[in-house]
């Protein structure tokens, strides 16, 4: 599949193919192209290897997330991130986290921030979270605001099962990879596994990874600092 757009349009494509995933190249037409590696005129000198399937490809753990609201049974497939918040005029969320069964803390604060590790440079990044190479299988745990200051981001092995249980008569929303926002009440639970289909991004031939994050973030970049 050729994505003409930006990366948010990456994620809705990925997001759609659901366990149906095919490789993926992304043209920028966006902004910001972290995941649409390619500008429109690489595509065109590269589309002979394109069709040929002669191009370097990168795969990305996605994760089947079930939200149980009530009676209702939401299922989606993520890319990036999923974010867990108090409504605006509410007080402190309160998320229990298990991990395979086993309570793993008690997320009391602002919300809490699930991503992949491809997810790792957008919304998890901007609230203090590590960068995780999109390779791993992984997710980084990043809690936003807590109540304490012993709660850290916490990186744990994408294999089990994360499951998020909102206690008390908390009102909290959920946001996946930055669209469309939910609900939740006390004793809603949110599950997150990992995705049997990966996502496979057709890679830009002459750049890394690391070349991606030093022209996208300045990644590394030392800054002059003129004296008067």
């Amino acid at each position: 599949m050729i994505n003409f757009g930006g990366d948010g349009s990456i994620l809705r494509a990925a997001g759609r193919l659901g366990e149906r995933q095919v490789p993926l190249l992304g043209v920028n037409f966006g902004k910001f192209g972290f995941l649409a590696e390619y500008e429109l005129p690489e595509l065109l000198v590269n589309l002979d290897k394109v069709v040929n399937g002669d191009l370097p490809t990168r795969q990305s753990l996605l994760l089947n997330v079930t939200i149980t609201h009530g009676t209702e049974r939401i299922e989606r497939v993520v890319v990036n991130d999923v974010v867990l918040q108090r409504a605006p005029d509410k007080r402190m969320s309160h998320v229990f986290a298990h991990y395979d069964g086993a309570l793993l803390a008690d997320y009391f604060g602002d919300g809490l921030i699930v991503s992949t590790p491809l997810g790792s440079t957008a919304y998890n990044l901007a609230a203090g979270g590590a960068l995780l190479h999109p390779e791993l299988s992984a997710l980084i745990l990043t809690p936003m605001c807590p109540h304490t200051l012993s709660l850290r981001p916490l990186v744990l092995p994408a294999g089990g099962m994360l499951e998020l249980r909102i206690e008390g008569e908390d009102t909290l929303t959920i946001t996946m990879d930055g669209e469309g926002t939910t609900n939740l009440n006390g004793g809603d639970v949110v599950q997150l596994r990992k995705s049997a289909a990966p996502l496979t991004l057709i890679a830009h031939p002459t750049r890394s990874y690391f070349d991606t994050l030093r022209l996208k973030f300045d990644w590394s970049k030392r800054t002059t600092v003129s004296r008067p």
